[in-house]
């Protein structure tokens, strides 16, 4: 079974409906400042699963040079999209988040969000975002879910009023064979992400970003709110050692 093959079909199909759930384009302005933060000069930055560009995006408003990479054209084709309609300059590139087209320290910096949960291989992953980063590597992500009854029931019926709202199939997603060959299949824990950090000589520096979970819960419609849990949420700045 070829995982990412699947993988691309699945967000190639996801691509024209996906800034439709609230969830992944929300709080704009908070990630504006967020990223101003983290980034204080400017950079050359590669956003690895870009997925629509909402990094991406951000990251050139605040005057980056930015390269958005993703392994599905359908997300890549709405991406290049946006930048169109907002006259930014992004190049939008099609490639494997475990496999990146670049040679060593050909950027700045790296960031993702919300991508490890769909990786079948997220050290190797790391491992080459640090290989074509001369700083840093930025990380946003969470731990998900868990296995608890009321846990299971919230996200049925959270997933039910989703499909009413985005108009779509909520349970057309990963197969069950797909996401066991996820290693962070419904989020990854901070402390096993810290632990692939350090083995790959990174040194990791921690933000807890519950607070904008919170933010987040508090602006999403209902059948989010249902839906998500307020697990972990953080971001890692991974600074290379030298």
């Amino acid at each position: 079974m070829d995982v990412k093959m699947l993988i691309k079909e699945y967000w190639d199909s996801r691509g024209e409906s996906y800034d439709r759930s609230p969830g992944h384009v929300c709080l704009p302005e908070v990630w504006r400042s967020i990223l101003k933060e983290v980034f204080e000069s400017k950079m050359r930055i590669l956003d690895v699963g870009t997925g629509t560009g909402f990094f991406a995006l951000i990251l050139a408003e605040l005057g980056h040079e930015v390269v958005g990479l993703d392994i599905s054209e359908g997300m890549l084709k709405v991406a290049r999209r946006k930048a169109k309609q907002r006259g930014l300059k992004v190049q939008f590139k099609l490639g494997d988040a475990e496999n990146l087209p670049f040679k060593d320290e050909s950027f700045d910096a790296v960031i993702c969000r919300h991508l490890l949960w769909t990786l079948p291989n997220p050290k190797r992953a790391l491992a080459e975002w640090a290989r074509v980063a001369r700083e840093k590597v930025v990380i946003v992500d969470g731990r998900w879910t868990d296995d608890s009854l009321s846990t299971k029931v919230r996200k049925f019926l959270g997933k039910v009023l989703i499909g009413i709202y985005e108009r779509r199939n909520p349970f057309k997603h990963y197969r069950q064979k797909i996401s066991e060959h996820l290693p962070f299949y419904g989020g990854a824990d901070v402390n096993a992400l810290i632990e692939i950090i350090e083995s790959l000589n990174l040194r990791p520096n921690v933000w807890d970003l519950a607070w904008l979970r919170e933010m987040q819960m508090r602006t999403l419609p209902l059948p989010y709110r249902i839906a998500w849990t307020k697990k972990e949420y953080y971001m890692v700045e991974c600074f290379k050692n030298v």
